[in-house]
């Protein structure tokens, strides 16, 4: 019994390559080379055609900003001179080296300009994908608290 149902399920694994199987003492049979397509079945045929339209439809390459980099704020030192460090992707930088940045230092946060046209701040930990506009997108979870009017 053992022995059947490991050649049963030799069978159905070499059964979508085209191979021969043993069907029962000593016959073989050829599995067809290709199985039936399904297709799309739960859509109308003026649905299919929009899907098959879009599919092969050529994306131009203006549409698509690409991600240039990735930014992550690891922290921030401040001494008691004023003086900051901030370590950005795992390296120190002071004030030049974070001028060359596509944001600005605050408060112990980064401001970036966020892909939407509203600011994205980095906290210490947070990650954004900054893309070759030098727009940011926020990458995983980010808590933005934005002041709002009191009740």
């Amino acid at each position: 019994m053992k022995r059947l149902s490991i050649a049963c399920a030799l069978g159905l694994f070499c059964a979508g390559a085209g191979a021969e199987m043993p069907a029962a003492a000593g016959t073989t049979v050829t599995a067809p080379a290709q199985p039936a397509r399904l297709g799309r079945l739960f859509y109308s045929e003026e649905e299919r055609s929009r899907l098959e339209d879009r599919r092969n439809a050529t994306v131009a390459a203006q549409d698509i900003p690409r991600t240039v980099g990735d930014l992550k704020l690891d922290g921030v030192v401040t001494r008691s001179s004023g003086r900051s460090t901030w370590f950005i992707n795992g390296t120190a930088a002071d004030a030049d080296a974070l001028s060359r940045l596509p944001g600005r230092a605050e408060h112990g946060g980064l401001q970036l300009q966020g892909a939407d046209g509203r600011t994205l701040r980095l906290k210490p930990g947070e990650r954004a994908a900054i893309s070759e506009g030098g727009h940011a997108s926020a990458e995983g979870p980010v808590i933005d608290i934005r002041p709002g009017r009191s009740r």
